[in-house]
């Protein structure tokens, strides 16, 4: 008797929507690079970065997290809670408006002609789109690991630290 394996329902919608995805991008390359360029040049992405990163350290620093992990942290030893959200905030939205920056110089230069980073090479700039996208996609999955903990918080859970 042979015993069929399910199928993972997640993983087949997953590759039929980067099919789609994928189809959609080619049967539309000019209008979505047109798209690309307008909302690098609008300058909304840096604002929605910083926004969602002030609120969510603080709402995570101030109202939902217990400072048990956050009492290791230098920051917090020396200067308290303030200081350690401060830095968060500044260390997070620095690093993602940062990327945002370099990713748009990236993107302008490569599909519209820019001349954003004169005397760098293709090894070069190839090399600058991989560091800046795991930037920005640290500084996001991050804060969004933050965020998560606030959604899902629950005072009645218990940490236990063993040795």
């Amino acid at each position: 008797m042979n015993k069929s394996t399910p199928i993972n329902k997640k993983l087949t919608g997953s590759i039929i929507l980067c099919i789609v995805f994928i189809l959609f991008a080619q049967a539309y390359q000019s209008d979505l690079k047109n798209l690309m360029k307008t909302i690098f040049e609008s300058g909304w992405l840096s604002k929605i970065l910083w926004t969602y990163v002030i609120c969510v350290l603080c709402f995570h620093r101030y109202l939902f997290a217990s400072y048990e992990l956050a009492k290791d942290s230098f920051m917090y030893k020396h200067f308290g809670t303030y200081a350690d959200t401060l830095f968060g905030i500044s260390t997070y939205g620095v690093a993602g408006s940062t990327s945002i920056a370099l990713l748009k110089g990236l993107y302008m230069q490569t599909f519209f002609d820019g001349k954003h980073f004169m005397g760098f090479g293709t090894f070069d700039l190839i090399s600058m789109f991989l560091l800046t996208s795991f930037l920005f996609v640290y500084c996001i999955f991050n804060t969004t690991i933050l965020l998560k903990e606030i959604i899902f918080y629950s005072a009645n859970a218990v940490v236990e630290v063993r040795t």
